[in-house]
């Protein structure tokens, strides 16, 4: 019997010794197969974290992001003209221009314990996935500001509003690389530059002067706490802010920064005395800054085409430049002036005015727009008879004398087949007259047979070397002006700037000099370089302008003017008139200016007879008062001086003795002189 029972308390014990064997094969098993899915877990997210941020390298390593910024455009003496607008509406700062008041404030509202985690903040995210479970779906929560700032920077705009568990990883993950990288100062920088304040600022220091009219380092505790506020709703705060009174859009906002008060004195980074001191401040936003001057607005239009000509396509884009210009702002406010005085009846015709500086080729002034249209840089429209003096320029260039003459008569013209006649303002014949006689008297037989004589595309080459750039034919209306597509205001002033300028051509140009501001840190990007290229030798520039002046004192710029007078110093010049009176010129220089005066109807070729009571409107009134008007003012303190004299020994062709005369006044274009010449080594 006792046998028996000691039989079964063995049994008893080996089933034991099997159940803790299973338990503990069990226990093994589990703890191996949790501890290998903690282990495939963080190798999951290891994995991942190594694969989010790879893409990402160059960006995380840059000591502050990229970021679009508005352009600043200055005149010739470095004061603030206007400002361009980058795709993002924002100034970059750095960590001092942030001030000590703002980042404060933002820490408190954002991120309370900022100075403590690395990048995430894990009792947040532990707060946000218990969220997560109560409310059975991901919800948003829990992110740091460098989580905002890689949400900002490199999370799709669509896919921000999404609370994806992806969209919080990838998020994450970026902020951790990132503040491995960085100091808590450059991620504050970073992301106190990129965020978004509402009414179109962007970062801290476009909202500071947006919303409070100073910089964001000059904000008051008061300011900074209203900022902060707006961070994450700022619709809710300034919806009502065109309501009669204001005071929805004040009493929400002040609400709001009271608030954001409380958070900064609970957290240790004012005082209370502070906290009521702030409180008791009114909050008066800044209002709407004044709409930019729209006189400079043509000048500027050359300013950006200079700079995407120079810089690229998309820097004005991308901004953050400082942008130092030639123009002038006295004169430029002159020459708008006397163009509201000489145009401001109902039915006037418009006008353009440009100015370049014959030595460096900087444009000075250029003013003249209609509807949005820019009439000194686009409207190309024919010069007339003030094409001339780039006739006479080859002429000079060719050796001839001024005083060489040709016969004034009636022209038939046979040209590529077809015939054309050629005659003078009231088909007036003067017979045997000089070049220097033709010019003053503006005589076109005259001049469409010397520029056949020279050659007509020597006459077209001469004219692109001076600043030409509008396409030219080698036709013989040319000579007279007939172009087939015009020329701007711009291109006449620069021209006659190659006479002023002793034979070299220089470019006119916009742009002196371009730095890149960022981050407070400046660097210089673009300088022009002086450049120039001699067109005619100094004697042959300086026998061009002595006929030139000819048509100053004794030809049609002297029939209701005396210019000498009128501006006080020395000028040369020509008018230009086209058919109908559809156009009407007046270009001349001094030894320091060049410029261009155009007058006409922007929308169509429509004639200008009877403007104020006139006849017509020709080069010898209208532009030409404008021009003595405006130069007489923009010359007023600059020192007279004489035009250079040409040399005594200057050769030169001997004056001829009989008359250049194509018989019966008919020239075959194909038997004329058409030697073409390379006007590059000039």
């Amino acid at each position: 019997m006792s046998a028996f029972f000691d039989t079964s308390s063995s049994k008893k014990k080996r089933a034991r010794g099997r159940r803790r064997g299973f338990v503990a094969r069990t226990l093994k098993f589990l703890f191996t197969a949790a501890l290998l899915s903690v282990v495939t877990v963080a190798a999951t997210i290891t994995g991942l974290y190594l694969f989010t941020v790879r893409g990402y390298e160059d960006q995380l390593a840059q000591r502050y992001p990229t970021l679009p910024q508005n352009s600043h455009v200055y005149d010739r003496n470095g004061e603030e003209i206007s400002w361009i607008i980058g795709r993002e509406n924002r100034e970059t700062v750095d960590y001092e221009g942030l001030g000590e008041n703002l980042p404060q404030a933002v820490i408190a509202v954002e991120d309370k314990r900022f100075q403590d985690h690395a990048g995430v903040d894990f009792e947040g995210v532990g707060r946000a996935a218990y969220a997560d479970l109560q409310a059975w779906e991901i919800l948003e929560g829990g992110s740091t500001i460098t989580e905002q700032l890689m949400k900002n920077l490199y999370v799709d705009e669509n896919e921000r509003a999404e609370a994806s568990f992806w969209r919080r990883f990838k998020q994450s993950s970026l902020a951790f690389s990132y503040e491995r990288r960085h100091s808590k100062k450059e991620v504050l920088t970073a992301y106190l530059n990129t965020v978004y304040f509402g009414d179109g600022a962007h970062g801290a220091e476009m909202a500071a002067q947006r919303y409070f009219d100073k910089s964001a380092k000059d904000l008051s505790i008061s300011e900074a706490a209203a900022l902060a506020g707006f961070l994450r709703a700022p619709s809710t705060y300034l919806s009502d802010a065109t309501l009669d009174d204001g005071s929805g859009a004040s009493g929400r906002a002040e609400d709001r920064r009271n608030e954001v008060l409380g958070l900064m004195e609970g957290q240790g980074m004012i005082s209370a005395s502070e906290r009521l001191q702030a409180q008791g401040e009114p909050l008066r936003f800044a209002p709407d800054p004044p709409p930019d001057n729209e006189i400079y607005e043509p000048f500027l239009d050359k300013v950006r085409r200079e700079v995407e000509n120079e810089l690229g396509p998309q820097a004005l884009e991308q901004g953050g430049l400082r942008i130092e210009t030639t123009v002038d702002t006295e004169m430029l406010q002159q020459a708008v002036e006397e163009t509201e005085n000489k145009l401001s009846q109902p039915g006037d015709p418009a006008a353009s005015i440009v100015s370049v500086e014959p030595q460096s080729g900087a444009i000075r002034v250029l003013v003249g727009q209609s509807g949005g249209f820019n009439l000194a840089l686009d409207a190309r429209r024919q010069p007339g008879s003030s094409f001339k003096a780039l006739v006479l320029a080859t002429a000079m260039k060719k050796g001839l004398s001024a005083e060489t003459t040709y016969v004034s008569q009636e022209l038939n013209i046979r040209f590529q087949g077809e015939d054309f006649t050629i005659s003078n303002y009231d088909y007036i014949e003067r017979g045997p007259i000089t070049i220097r006689e033709a010019l003053a008297e503006s005589d076109n037989t005259v001049f469409v047979q010397l520029a056949v004589e020279l050659g007509l595309e020597n006459v077209v080459g001469t004219a692109k070397a001076m600043g030409v750039t509008s396409p030219l034919e080698p036709y013989p209306s040319t000579a007279i002006g007939g172009l087939g597509t015009g020329v701007s205001p711009l291109e006449m002033a620069s021209s006659y700037g190659t006479f002023a300028g002793g034979g070299v051509h220089r470019e006119a140009y916009a742009v002196e000099r371009v730095e890149h501001l960022d981050y407070g840190r400046t660097e210089a990007t673009y300088d022009r370089p002086v450049v120039g290229r001699r067109v005619l030798s100094g004697d042959q520039a300086a026998m061009a302008t002595d006929v030139l002046r000819g048509v100053v004192t004794d030809g049609t710029a002297s029939r209701f003017h005396d210019l000498d007078e009128e501006i006080g110093r020395p000028s040369a010049g020509k008018t230009g008139t086209t058919d109908d009176y559809a156009d009407a010129w007046y270009v001349g220089f001094t030894n320091r200016l060049s410029t261009a005066v155009w007058v006409g109807y922007p929308d169509a070729r429509r004639s200008m007879r009877g403007v104020h009571g006139l006849e017509a409107v020709s080069g010898e009134n209208l532009p030409l008062d404008l021009w003595s008007a405006y130069m007489a003012r923009a010359t007023e303190d600059a020192p007279v001086s004489d035009f250079p004299e040409v040399s005594p020994d200057e050769p030169g062709q001997p004056r001829r003795s009989t008359p250049r005369n194509f018989p019966e006044g008919r020239i075959d274009t194909a038997t004329a002189s058409s030697d073409s010449e390379d006007t590059s080594g000039f």
